[in-house]
């Protein structure tokens, strides 16, 4: 397991690092709670504001056993506007990729401003980053 040493923080159980020049990547494990939400949307709050621009989120989500969709959609409603970019997740089970594609559907419908950003899922980290290059092609 990463240790603080190789620069991974953790919220909570969860380890969340910065990999410069614009990346977070955050590693869930276990359950993820409405506190770890709060404190994940948090960091990616500070972390944008320390580069001035919104981060791109990585989530390996390979290690995430549940998290209530009620919840998450509840603290999308109060996302800090310009703190992330671009999304991508990847390590998902078909459940999580389910659950995922009904929460962006629901921020769609309801315009939250997180729904208005790229976020899409990837079988494995190498897609992932791939994805966040051409973003960062693409301007």
């Amino acid at each position: 397991m990463d240790t603080p040493s190789d620069g991974w923080e953790y919220l909570g159980r969860h380890p969340i690092r910065f990999e410069p020049p614009d990346i977070v990547i955050c590693r869930p494990i276990g359950a993820v709670t409405a506190d770890d939400v709060r404190a994940g949307m948090a960091y990616l709050d500070r972390t944008s504001k320390q580069i001035g621009r919104g981060v791109i989120y990585l989530a390996d989500l390979s290690e995430l056993t549940r998290y209530a969709p009620e919840m998450v959609l509840q603290n999308f409603k109060s996302f800090p506007v310009g703190a992330m970019r671009a999304s991508a997740m990847f390590g998902a089970n078909a459940y999580q990729r389910a659950v995922t594609d009904m929460i962006l559907r629901a921020t769609r419908l309801l315009g939250l401003e997180i729904g208005r950003i790229p976020i899409a899922s990837f079988p494995d980290e190498a897609a992932a980053r791939a994805w966040v290059e051409e973003l960062r092609r693409k301007g």
